[in-house]
């Protein structure tokens, strides 16, 4: 009898230890899925907060750019602007360094690029007519 006192304890020991085990496995892996859920998070934030502290960069320069050209300094721009920042792209400026260079803002960089190459490609249609 008392064999089976003895064994019904170790069938029930065994039992309470899997419960345990598959217990803590099951928490483990919720660990792991909130570990990688942060990491994401973390990753979004980073990606936003360097968005916003370029856009603000930007936006003071443009700031900037706008008070000297309301206190007198002539804006650089029009066709010469526009040819001199078609070269700096075709020396290999980037385009961060010529909105600097011309004291303009990144955009408006990119405006004046596009207007060149659609003003060549109006001369090459122009001339195969």
């Amino acid at each position: 009898m008392t064999i089976y006192v003895v064994l019904g304890a170790i069938i029930s020991a065994a039992l309470v230890l899997g419960a345990v085990i598959w217990s803590h496995l099951q928490q483990r892996a919720a660990i792991e899925r909130l570990d990688e859920r942060i990491a994401h998070l973390y990753a979004g934030v980073s990606l936003l907060t360097d968005a916003t502290e370029g856009a603000l960069r930007d936006t003071a320069t443009e700031i900037g750019r706008l008070a000297a050209v309301a206190d007198g300094a002539s804006p650089r721009a029009g066709a010469v602007g526009r040819r001199r920042i078609a070269g700096a792209a075709r020396r290999g400026q980037t385009v961060r360094d010529i909105a600097a260079r011309e004291e303009m803002s990144e955009g408006e960089v990119r405006l004046h690029l596009q207007l060149d190459k659609a003003g060549k490609e109006r001369v090459r249609h122009a001339a195969l007519r």
